[in-house]
């Protein structure tokens, strides 16, 4: 097993793990291993059993299913730095995992395996409120992103999700194809090409070869907020 700096770090970092001591993050570290994802390889299929919660170290992870005739992915949410990916499955009544994974870059993943988090779960309290905490955050979003889909034109959810990738990762981040971007956002790839070119000539952002700089992030926060 892998248990070093790097590996409590990534930990610490995480928004599942967030506010836990050295106890706890100690105990996650002992039982986590790192592993490393290829861009366009496949992390796990939906069906498959769930053998462990992984957390992206770097690198973005797609998260999608597949059409019922097998032809085109959904995407259902795109998970960068220090997130999980699929926690929730881990506590299915049958635990499988309920959609495909791919990286759509190379990455790195600390990968817990599902039995060792579960015990741990139940000899540290601390560690389960964070879970509850975690997932009621989750919750939260998923209503608010129903809302923004619901009301809000697409211009200001694309700047949402661009803000939303800026404080995450930074600037330079990494943009998901437009189809990609379509299917996170509730819309078709024209909509996203669209206003991804009104973005860039109104200089809210810039653009080369799918990476995204914004220099003035109070601007594109009216976009999203309108």
């Amino acid at each position: 097993m892998t248990h070093s700096p790097q590996v409590q770090e990534i930990l610490a970092q995480s928004p599942l793990f967030q506010g836990l001591g050295a106890p706890e993050l100690e105990a996650l570290a002992a039982v986590a291993s790192l592993r490393s994802l290829p861009k366009g390889e496949t992390l796990f299929l939906e069906g498959d059993p769930v053998h462990a919660l992984f957390i992206v170290a770097r690198g973005v992870i797609k998260v999608y299913k597949m059409d019922p005739q097998g032809r085109r992915q959904i995407v259902l949410h795109l998970e960068g730095p220090y997130h999980a990916v699929a926690a929730v499955a881990v506590f299915l009544e049958k635990p499988h995992y309920p959609a495909c994974a791919e990286a759509l870059e190379d990455s790195l993943l600390l990968a817990i395996p599902t039995e060792a988090f579960q015990r741990l779960l139940e000899t540290h309290p601390a560690l389960s409120r964070a879970l509850i905490r975690f997932l009621a955050r989750r919750q939260g979003q998923l209503v608010h992103l129903l809302d923004r889909l619901v009301f809000h034109e697409v211009a200001a959810r694309l700047a949402e999700y661009l803000l939303g990738r800026l404080e995450a990762e930074g600037q330079g981040f990494s943009l998901p194809t437009n189809p990609e971007l379509a299917a996170l956002l509730g819309t078709v790839p024209e909509a996203v090409s669209r206003k991804l070119g009104e973005l860039f000539r109104r200089g809210l952002i810039r653009l080369a070869e799918r990476r995204v700089w914004i220099d003035d992030p109070a601007a594109l926060r009216e976009v999203a907020e309108a």
